[in-house]
């Protein structure tokens, strides 16, 4: 039975096991709903402290905290049930640029091959190619999931710090993430839109606070900003200190992508095959990318009308002012997106959240105090390896943005 282009079952009839990380949950568990509506048993990891122990005693230590905290997530995964290793495929995507993300499916495979799992399989799509490889509406339903779970996190994030009954909000965002991902399992592709429209009038119906909070814009590397487990929910933590947090989102990464693939195709390829490209990844950027950003966000306006995203061109202009676009990664997204925050959103502070050992996250951190200087705001630079509590050195920070607001409001 083929699942997906190139996937088939090796195990009878069963169907193939995929196994999505939880960078974020949200949209994890929008994917894999996607997943079985074409044939996977699609299933989320789960990351925590024994997760993670087992992933660093298959790893040397030195890499980024994803790579250890996804494979020992597979690794237990497969052990606690037993799975026949020719019936279990990871998705576990890739790129390019100075990081060592692009090597971590090799890793994974070589320590699943030590461990005799020869016969498991790793999708491993490419964002060199705006992650093709997939079929076209696979993409498109993927795509629609990663800007809803944006969205809903957004929601989340405007009103949870704000409610007058804690939890409302929690409640709120999983009742129609249950819904959301219901309908995309059974391919109700029509519902969703209604559901979003359904979670924009509930949430702006919680009960909330009539105060004003310091809002923080959180950026960074994109799994360990996301991942609640791996920064200690590290927009939670701002919340319990008095702000409010604003995080980049998912959909940044894919836009990005999908950018310098036009940006390369009009430097590097010429003639009839080159305009073809060029026109094809136009047509892709306007009526696949751009159209459901621009259709999903309007959903919610009534809470989202002065918090939609910037269009990714400003976000690599922005970033731009301290790197060059030729230097490929995250690092520009970063710098970019942190700028925005503080010139758009009005934000007083910014959570640089990377994981240990970063690459991408050590030259921005090198960085950003320029940026302190320039916009007058201050930057917290966070480590994380799933240990400790790096969140700590929010506490200064915080506290002086409270009392200065509080100070200003009495003025």
């Amino acid at each position: 039975m083929t699942v997906s282009p190139g996937i088939q079952t090796t195990s009878g009839n069963s169907r193939p096991i995929l196994f999505i990380p939880p960078m974020d949950i949200a949209a994890a568990e929008i994917m894999a709903a996607v997943f079985r509506s074409i044939g996977y048993d699609a299933r989320v990891l789960t990351e925590n402290a024994e997760t993670l122990a087992v992933g660093l005693s298959y790893t040397s230590g030195g890499e980024c905290a994803p790579c250890p905290s996804t494979i020992g997530a597979l690794i237990a995964a497969v052990q606690k049930d037993n799975l026949p290793p020719e019936n279990v495929v990871l998705f576990m995507p890739t790129a390019c640029g100075p990081c060592r993300f692009g090597q971590y499916s090799h890793l994974t495979r070589r320590i699943v091959d030590k461990l005799g799992w020869n016969t498991m399989r790793i999708m491993s799509p490419s964002a060199e190619n705006s992650y093709m490889g997939l079929n076209t509406a696979t993409r498109i339903r993927l795509w629609k999931g990663v800007l809803v779970a944006d969205l809903m996190r957004k929601m989340l994030l405007r009103i949870r710090p704000y409610e007058r009954e804690s939890g409302a909000a929690d409640n709120v965002m999983n009742f129609y993430l249950d819904l959301i991902t219901d309908a995309m399992q059974q391919k109700q592709w029509r519902l969703v839109p209604d559901y979003m429209k359904q979670a924009t009038d509930a949430f702006a119906a919680i009960p909330v606070r009539n105060e004003k909070r310091p809002l923080v814009g959180v950026v960074g590397e994109i799994y360990v900003r996301l991942n609640l487990f791996l920064n200690n929910d590290v927009c939670r933590r701002i919340e319990a200190l008095g702000g409010e947090a604003a995080m980049a989102p998912i959909s940044e990464w894919i836009l990005y992508t999908n950018h310098l693939q036009r940006i390369e195709a009009k430097d590097c390829r010429k003639g009839f095959a080159g305009m073809t490209e060029r026109l094809r990844l136009a047509a892709e950027s306007e009526f696949v990318f751009h159209r459901y950003e621009r259709k999903f966000a309007a959903l919610t306006d009534r809470l989202l009308h002065d918090r939609h995203e910037p269009h990714i061109s400003k976000v690599i202009a922005e970033g731009m002012r301290y790197l060059p676009w030729q230097f490929q990664g995250e690092s520009i997204l970063t710098l970019g997106r942190a700028a925005l925050f503080v010139k758009r959103e009005k934000a007083r502070a910014i959570v640089n959240a990377s994981p240990m050992f970063c690459m991408p996250g050590t030259i921005t951190t090198s960085m950003f105090s320029k940026i302190e200087n320039e916009l007058n705001i201050p930057v917290v630079c966070n480590f994380y390896d799933g240990s400790g509590d790096a969140n700590q050195s929010l506490v200064p920070v915080m506290h002086y943005l409270c009392s200065e607001m509080k100070q200003t409001q009495h003025a």
